[in-house]
This record gives structure tokens, sequence and C-alpha cells, in this order.
């Protein structure tokens, strides 16, 4: 990990910003993609919509995104820990696995730099003072320089391994079936319901004649890209298994996400569609309760 290159002033500063961003942290964040998407809205298709969608907050006059909620935890840890990075390595791991399934390029992150500056500029307002201003580019530049690090090992590790890959590789429908799991559950009454849940599972196969996949570990997730009406999508799904070199994923019927809605009624035998490796676990976003 490169030396942090901040003065003991400049790590005081980043931080008192952590009391900061414990009010208005999603704000900033949210502002900060607002900049980063009006300047480069090309980079819009390597984030998942349902992630930025914006929803009303608890004082009715800000609005903020699921994504931006995500970052705004990471910003603040990022300000406690400035001193001592090891503990944002956990986090750290995780973004980067879904940044390598989606395919953000190192040339993605000083453009992000920009817009926090910018958002920081706009939300805190007198309180981003020069010094403080120029304290955060540092961290920033610093902890961008962490996640393109991480995600270039992490990248090797995944082509590098048997039957892994780099970047997408087209994948197509083999099979597509209807299950219905029966869910047992507990009222506060203590009496049992019994629920049916209904899934789709569906059975991926690559179409480029190499039929070798990686070992499937638990909480593996991948990324999915195909077109849905005009636009292409992103979408990142939980891997059920990988069964005879082949990805199964599963879709559940009661699943609200325009993506999967879209899956179910389109997605027939032979539709194709573009894969990331199998990266990372849900841990994160699932802890975040987001």
């Amino acid at each position: 990990m490169a030396t942090l290159n901040m003065t003991p002033a400049e790590i005081e500063l980043m931080q008192k910003s952590a009391n900061v961003l414990q009010g208005r942290g999603p704000v900033v964040a949210t502002k900060m993609y607002d900049h980063f998407f009006s300047t480069h809205p090309e980079l819009v298709v390597y984030f998942s919509a349902s992630f930025m969608g914006k929803k009303a907050e608890e004082d009715g006059k800000s609005e903020t995104t699921l994504m931006a909620k995500v970052m705004a935890h990471i910003l603040f840890q990022f300000c406690i820990h400035i001193d001592d990075l090891d503990k944002f390595k956990e986090d750290c791991k995780r973004v980067s696995a879904k940044h390598v399934s989606r395919g953000i390029k190192p040339e993605f992150y000083p453009y992000l730099g920009d817009a926090l500056i910018l958002a920081l500029k706009e939300v805190i307002g007198s309180e981003a003072t020069e010094e403080s201003l120029i304290a955060w580019r540092k961290a920033y530049d610093h902890i961008a320089s962490i996640f393109v690090e991480t995600e270039k090992e992490l990248t090797a590790e995944v082509r590098n391994q048997p039957g892994g890959w780099e970047g997408f590789r087209k994948f197509k429908v083999v099979s597509k079936e209807e299950e219905t799991v029966a869910n047992s559950m507990t009222t506060d009454s203590d009496d049992e319901l019994d629920e049916n849940e209904v899934k789709t599972v569906f059975t991926l196969e690559p179409v480029d004649g190499n039929k070798t996949l990686p070992v499937h570990k638990f909480g593996q997730y991948v990324c999915i890209r195909y077109k849905m009406k005009d636009a292409i999508t992103h979408t990142n799904y939980t891997l059920q298994s990988i069964t005879d070199n082949k990805l199964v994923i599963s879709i559940k019927h009661l699943d609200a996400a325009p993506t999967s809605k879209y899956m179910l009624e389109n997605w027939t035998i032979g539709f194709e569609v573009e894969t990331s490796p199998p990266v990372g676990t849900f841990l994160l976003l699932e802890s975040l309760a987001v």
C-alpha cells in the first residue's frame, strides 16, 4: 500500500470531516454522483439503475440514492480511519469486487474526485475551506490508488484461475424453469404460516466453445449485461451455483426491480447475454440495509 502523503494537520481535518458527513454524507454523495454523471453521461451504463433512483430523506427536503448511501458509508469510514487504512481494507475489497464485475476503469477515478470536491463545496458551504478541500483531494487520490491496485490484483486473480476470464463473456440461456419453494415463518402470535416462494431458475452456457468455468464459491455474484428495450443494462445477481460448467441464477417473482421483471418476461431459450466472472459477496450492501 502506498504511503499516505498528508501532513498531521491535513489528517486531523479529514477526521473532523467525519462529524460533517455523519449528518450530510448521503446528500454529499448524491450531489457527487449528480456532478459525475452530468459531466460524464457515457459512464451511466456502468451503474445499476435500481441503485441510482432517488428517494426522499426523512427531512422531506433532500433526496438521496441507494448508491449514495453506500458511498456515504465508505467516505465516513475513510475519514475516521485515514491514519490507519488497514481498517478500511475489507470495505475496499468488497467495493473493488463489484467494480471488477462491472468493468470500472482506473481513468474513471479522477472524474469522481472532481465531482466529490464540487459536492463538498455545494453541500458543506463555508465549512469547505481551501485547506480542507486540499486535504480531501489528497485523501481521495490516495484511496483511489488503493482501489485501482486492489482491482488490478483481483482482475488478474479471476482471469488466471482455471476457467476464469476478464471483462464480459457471452453466454446464452439453455434452461428456464419455474420453481416453488415452501417457506415456513412464525408470526408474533407464534402461529406458523406456510408461504410459497416462486422463482425462475436460469441456466447460462458459454457460447465461445470453451466450456470450462471456475469452481463456485458461496456468496459469489456475476454482473449480467444485456440490452433491455433500447438501453444496455448492468445488473448483479448472486450465483445459485455453477453446475456442469454452466452458471445458474434464480429470479424471485416478487422481485420488483425492472431488470428482474424484464428477465422473467423476455429471457427465453437461446437469449444471449454478457457476463462477468464470478466475484465477491453481497455482504456490504446487505449489512447497510440499503
